[in-house]
């Protein structure tokens, strides 16, 4: 889930370098934190085999544009860099250690306009993921006899 959550965090570190990003579900559900902010939330659909050595996860994002108030009233916050961003790459995005490649279904992205108050965008990605390795003591010694 940290994996998710963190190429997540750089795709909207990289939309909206203005705002700020929220994680935490229960500040989010308490409503503790000063819009204008993000919030972000992955959420783990499946896992499958790939090949040996990889696997595929699939995973559905949340992001919540939160508007500011300004003399009373909510001033929109666009999705369109999110949207361009994405188009821009071919729905896809590297992280920026380079160990994390997201594929965005692009059928799956929604943004719903409807509250007042924020934007909702949801969409589903995948990623695939090496297989860890046992770590296996090597063999430095060999003792060979002839018969």
């Amino acid at each position: 889930m940290e994996r998710e959550r963190a190429v997540l965090l750089e795709l909207v570190e990289e939309a909206f370098p203005e705002l700020d990003i929220l994680v935490s579900l229960d500040r989010w559900m308490a409503h503790d934190f000063t819009a204008p902010i993000v919030f972000v939330s992955a959420q783990g659909v499946m896992e499958k085999e790939h090949t040996p050595d990889c696997y595929q996860v699939v995973a559905d994002a949340g992001l919540s544009l939160h508007y500011p108030q300004a003399d009373g009233a909510y001033q929109p916050i666009s999705a369109e860099p999110l949207r361009q961003l994405l188009r821009s790459r071919g729905y896809s995005f590297r992280s920026r250690s380079g160990d994390t490649f997201i594929e965005i279904d692009s059928s799956t992205l929604r943004i719903w306009t409807d509250r007042r108050d924020r934007t909702d965008i949801t969409f589903r990605f995948s990623y695939y993921a090496d297989v860890p390795k046992i770590a296996v003591p090597k063999i430095n010694y060999f003792d060979i006899q002839k018969n």
